[in-house]
């Protein structure tokens, strides 16, 4: 990483491009990948970690085998009012799996995985009865997910 501004270098972009791809390598094996010694790769890495360009390492998870069978997107209006016990709502109902303030018609979007329809309904009667209004989108199929963040073009 450049020290002038903390812009990522082309060599940045190849170790998280790496990393995105397979978030398990060794320090050894990623050095090998994009030219570079395992000390200075980790170095790199860390250097990343710590100007937050990387958040975290972890799995992804198939919902449906975990008995969450709809995977859904909430648009939640609160009528402007910004109310922070939406996000309070869906940080503690494990069914929310992610929470966007948005612009447009909605103030939020939410992207939940709940086992069934009813599971869903209960939701939605719940935001409904703390003075939301919602609109529901189901998934029926996923053709792209998990793509690669990569710098612009």
């Amino acid at each position: 990483m450049r020290q002038s501004g903390g812009h990522l270098d082309p060599l940045d972009h190849r170790i998280l491009q790496e990393l995105q791809t397979d978030s398990r390598l060794s320090m050894r094996e990623l050095g090998r990948r994009v030219g570079l010694s395992a000390p200075a790769v980790t170095e790199r890495v860390r250097r990343l970690e710590d100007a937050g360009v990387i958040l975290g390492y972890g799995i992804r998870v198939a919902s449906k085998p975990l008995g969450r069978t709809i995977t859904a997107f909430i648009g939640v209006q609160d009528s402007g009012r910004n109310d922070p016990t939406l996000v309070r709502w869906a940080t503690k109902h494990d069914g929310v799996l992610e929470c966007h303030s948005v612009t447009g018609d909605n103030s939020c979007i939410l992207k939940v995985a709940v086992p069934d329809v009813g599971a869903l309904e209960n939701m939605l009667t719940e935001l409904i009865n703390m003075g939301f209004t919602c609109d529901t989108s189901i998934v029926l199929s996923t053709p792209l997910e998990g793509k690669l963040l990569l710098p612009p073009r």
